[in-house]
């Protein structure tokens, strides 16, 4: 083998790395514009679990309170 037949190998397998990563470059792009989409998602909700949790905690407090029983 001499350097010409060296050098044509190494370039297929760059040819084919570049063709593996843009035959996967769509799946990539989807896989990131969902994880964004969902975090996006999780910043506009997070008002409302914060006020789902202030009820539930404050709720729970008044419903835990045994004191009722004692006549207080």
């Amino acid at each position: 083998m001499d350097a010409g037949t060296v050098l044509g190998f190494i370039m297929g397998y760059i040819a084919t790395l570049a063709g593996v990563f843009l035959l996967y470059l769509p799946v990539l792009a989807l896989i990131v514009a969902l994880l964004v989409a969902a975090g996006v998602v999780q910043l506009l909700l997070l008002p409302f679990i914060i006020l789902i949790r202030r009820v539930r905690h404050s709720k729970a407090a008044h419903d835990t309170d045994g004191s009722w029983i004692l006549g207080r």
